[in-house]
């Protein structure tokens, strides 16, 4: 879900806000071009590749209704780059770092009739740079799901699991911050009877930065009953240091799943978390982010061997092994032959641990993967490029990759 936005939206009480989500438009730019005829300001996240191209297509769209529309753009590239976000023509400022300050003093400024200009957190054409801005000093206000087409978000996932955020930033840095235990198991029960929840997945950038507030959640949603499950992330150390008390308390209070990071870190330490997590009975998600080639714990041989390891450890493992986003290669002298690798690797390794289908070919092809994970061997991947070019004469479209929350 786009919790980014819905923090957004929720922080500028008073404004009437919506959320345009492209994956669920089938034609995004003429709902935006609908709805700018009489916005005061369009914002608009951007992420760095595809994603920027379809920013600067949107943006144009409502500037040819709107010339005086103002736009901003906000999120990871342009907190980045601004300066080549300014240039394209269709960006009057960006919001750099955190949003909700710089956003909410720039609706200010329009609502009072004045232009846009730089200050704390914003960059407008022309003016000096600005630092990005810091989350903001007070507990964000709670989010408003209204803004959200949650039943859209259901179906796609086939579960009633709801995405929420109790903290803010991480332990490394001064700057996080959680909402108190209480409060978050008041708003859970209240989100699971008002959209009938089966899961709330907690996504925090870290959740167990504070022990003793994720063992008061675990305790109030296991006082206050029901069935409602739920999935958080967490840390390889924060398992291994975690006393066996508190992972059983886990497991009692419906944590279905944990999501462990486990790109670069150590064999042993991951090893010891896996044992720690099945004495508990505690299901857990291992995350591979992996170099297709080098060596070290961050290396695709390295990972396979531990992915291995804790699926033989428990059945309940998933070990799925993905590209670290910073690794991509260099266009000038790509590794074809360790790119190659790491597409069977992950093919192989979701396969066997993606759910089984109905069809009597999805059950030969997970048995298949099966067998290869566990003998090691994945090479003259015949059953790979089948799936694959039967999913594209099927449907038209490259095969969708198994979910990841």
């Amino acid at each position: 879900m786009p919790l980014g936005l819905l923090a957004l939206g929720s922080w500028l009480k008073g404004e009437h806000v919506v959320v345009v989500d492209g994956r669920f438009e089938l034609a995004p730019e003429a709902r935006v071009v609908e709805l700018v005829r009489d916005a005061l300001c369009l914002g608009v996240t951007v992420r760095t590749g595809e994603p920027l191209r379809e920013a600067r297509r949107v943006s144009a769209a409502a500037r040819s209704v709107n010339p005086g529309l103002p736009i901003v753009w906000g999120g990871a590239h342009a907190t980045r780059d601004p300066a080549s976000c300014l240039e394209t023509g269709v960006v009057d400022a960006c919001a750099l770092g955190a949003g909700e300050e710089p956003l909410a003093a720039a609706l200010a400024t329009l609502r009072a009739g004045h232009p846009l200009r730089s200050g704390a957190g914003l960059a407008v054409a022309g003016s000096d740079p600005v630092a990005p801005a810091p989350p903001p000093a007070s507990l964000w206000p709670r989010a408003d799901y209204a803004l959200l087409d949650v039943e859209r978000h259901f179906d796609l996932r086939g579960a009633r699991r709801l995405d929420y955020c109790s903290s803010r930033g991480a332990r490394d840095g001064a700057t996080w911050m959680a909402i108190r235990a209480e409060r978050v198991v008041a708003e859970t029960r209240e989100l699971a009877e008002r959209y009938r929840l089966l899961e709330v997945l907690f996504q925090d950038e870290d959740f167990f930065a504070d022990a003793d507030r994720v063992e008061a959640i675990a305790g109030g949603l296991l006082e206050g009953g029901g069935s409602l499950g739920w999935q958080a992330g967490a840390r390889p150390g924060d398992v291994v240091s975690a006393p066996p008390e508190r992972l059983r308390l886990l497991a009692e209070s419906r944590c279905r799943r944990l999501h462990v990071s486990a790109g670069g870190a150590a064999r042993d330490l991951l090893l010891d978390a896996g044992a720690r997590l099945r004495a508990a009975g505690l299901r857990a998600r291992f995350v591979f982010e992996v170099r297709p080639s080098g060596s070290g714990p961050g290396a695709l041989g390295a990972a396979v061997s531990v992915a291995r390891r804790l699926c033989a450890m428990d059945g309940r493992f998933e070990t799925p092994i993905r590209r670290a986003w910073e690794a991509s290669p260099s266009p000038d002298s790509p590794d074809a032959r360790a790119e190659s690798r790491l597409a069977r690797v992950a093919f192989f390794f979701a396969e066997a641990q993606r759910p089984p289908g109905p069809r009597l070919g999805q059950h030969v092809v997970r048995l298949l993967a099966l067998l290869r994970v566990r003998l090691g061997f994945f090479a003259l991947d015949w059953e790979r490029r089948l799936v694959e070019a039967a999913a594209v004469l099927r449907t038209g479209r490259p095969r969708r990759a198994a979910s990841g929350d």
